[in-house]
């Protein structure tokens, strides 16, 4: 019986709120404005990010790195460069697991107290947090040595990765068109 309380326990988080952010795709820049490519990009990163239904972002100085790895889904990306002594990551999220209504007080509240881009440092891993178009976005660091590496330890690095974001795909509005 212990099992069957467990099961539906779980079954109650699993399905607990979440769904999809809608992407609002008015506040995309438009092509002539974002970064006009020089050459086209690396195939892995073409190809990795064909059918991600978000923009995707990458600082500039990454966009033609074919040394890079992606996982995305239509939903979601990671892009992750291995530096010499660090990992950097850049991400970003549609999905969600609970909905607040933006009208709701509470809410108001604490979007209105939050920066455009909030910058982090944990366990050894810079970040930086943000929201554009409707969806949740996330650079990170994580050093070989964070207590040694500058770029662990001072948001300069982080920062100048934010400061390089380009548009580099995502459907509808797509780069590649």
């Amino acid at each position: 019986m212990r099992h069957i309380y467990l099961f539906i326990f779980s079954f109650s988080i699993l399905s607990a709120g979440g769904g999809v952010l809608d992407v609002d795709w008015s506040t995309v820049a438009p092509k002539s404005v974002q970064q006009k490519a020089s050459a086209p990009y690396p195939k892995v990163l073409k190809d990795g990010v064909k059918d991600v239904h978000l923009p995707v972002y990458l600082s500039r100085q990454f966009a033609y790195n074919k040394n890079i790895v992606v996982v995305a889904d239509k939903n979601f990306y990671t892009i992750s460069i291995n530096l010499d002594r660090a990992i950097v990551t850049f991400s970003g999220d549609r999905t969600y697991q609970e909905s607040v209504s933006p009208k709701n007080p509470e809410f108001q509240k604490i979007a209105k107290a939050t920066p455009p881009v909030e910058y982090n440092s944990a366990e050894g891993i810079m970040s930086a947090e943000f929201n554009r178009h409707g969806v949740n976005y996330r650079i990170s660091i994580e050093c070989e040595d964070p207590k040694k590496d500058k770029g662990c330890q001072k948001i300069d690095l982080i920062s100048s990765l934010y400061n390089s974001l380009v548009i580099v795909g995502g459907r509808p509005w797509d780069i590649y068109s």
